[in-house]
């Protein structure tokens, strides 16, 4: 919320300041470069405003989707998240290898799974170790369960402690 707060609210700053020449004033910007910034502002700004919301996120997801079906797991990484924290970059590949997982193709997902998990997500080592273990493959899911909870990872099960 903090981040569309930020970026839809910028540009609008920037432009407000344009129009009514507050920037001309306070920082001594030449009316034409005030109205530049305001426009780079807006370009930049009200797309990640965008991305930060729910349809937003979720047009993310499907961009990469589309840029993994037709060009691969390195170009998506390379081209869209080597820019990222590894942890952002595992977020966004977490929710890759969800639409992976939600559209059946599990092998994919299984190896965008890997991918988050080297990031650090925690969500992605506990469904990597699902699908391992559903594998057969139960010492490799337990050690990724492990890495999952040293990374923070907590579950509320629904009646657990319950009597």
């Amino acid at each position: 919320m903090l981040l569309f707060s930020v970026s839809a609210g910028v540009p609008v700053v920037l432009v407000l300041g344009a129009v009514t020449g507050w920037s001309h004033s306070v920082i001594g910007a030449p009316t034409w470069a005030s109205w530049v910034i305001a426009a780079l502002a807006i370009f930049i700004g009200l797309p990640l405003a965008w991305f930060s919301t729910p349809l937003g996120t979720r047009s993310a997801t499907n961009l990469l989707l589309k840029a993994y079906r037709r060009d691969g797991l390195e170009y998506v990484e390379q081209q869209y998240l080597s820019k990222l924290a590894p942890y952002r970059a595992g977020l966004q590949l977490f929710n890759l290898a969800l639409a992976l997982d939600h559209a059946g193709d599990q092998d994919g997902a299984l190896v965008v799974y890997r991918h988050a998990a080297d990031c650090g997500s925690p969500p992605a080592m506990v469904n990597l170790a699902y699908w391992l273990s559903r594998r057969g493959e139960e010492d490799e899911a337990r050690e990724w369960l492990r890495r999952a909870v040293e990374a923070g990872y907590t579950r509320v099960v629904p009646g657990a402690g319950e009597r």
